[in-house]
């Protein structure tokens, strides 16, 4: 979104305000003193702070007193444009952790009935902690035949080294997250 300065004047920041277009909208104005504002500021860029200060305001506020000339009026325009793309890739990150998040959860669930049902133990005991010889007594033939039938549940490969390198619940959460889609 481009974020405009419609309003033509002396440009002088006397104070500094954020107001919703209404209430539904998820653009406002910033208001730099009675008459001029910056147009078309999303909520999230003007609530947006980095060690502890709002950006956008604090980039104003500075400025009180004097008069915005024309490149610094233009500045603020791209540090929005800026901050604008800085929260989209922070949602994408949170949704992506918690999808992942999610997808571990999943194939932990579908683990526990396994390794319950196959180790003989009860789900409640089976853990992200649980290490598959002490907390199991699962050793090699144990983890062999487990690994058989994690290979179909899963429609993956788990070759020897990396069964042998798999200790605990979590590291198997940890290798079939990175193979499969859930």
């Amino acid at each position: 979104m481009v974020t405009t300065y419609p309003i033509t004047g002396d440009n002088k920041v006397e104070t500094v305000c954020y107001t919703l277009l209404d209430q539904t909208a998820s653009n406002g104005l910033v208001w730099i003193n009675q008459t001029q504002y910056f147009e078309s500021i999303p909520l999230q860029v003007w609530n947006f702070c980095l060690g502890g200060d709002q950006i956008c305001q604090k980039w104003l506020q500075v400025r009180k007193g004097c008069s915005l000339s024309h490149e610094e009026i233009q500045h603020y325009q791209r540090i929005v444009l800026i901050l604008e793309e800085i929260v989209e890739l922070i949602v994408k990150i949170h949704t992506a952790i918690q999808l992942n998040q999610f997808k571990n959860q999943k194939i932990f669930e579908k683990l526990q009935v396994i390794i319950a049902e196959k180790l003989g133990v009860e789900q409640n005991q089976v853990c992200l902690a649980s290490n598959f010889a002490q907390s199991f007594g699962a050793y090699s033939l144990d983890m062999l035949e487990l690994v058989v039938v994690l290979e179909k549940a899963f429609d993956i490969k788990i070759n020897d080294e990396v069964a042998k390198n798999i200790s605990t619940v979590q590291k198997l959460v940890n290798y079939i997250s990175q193979k499969v889609i859930v």
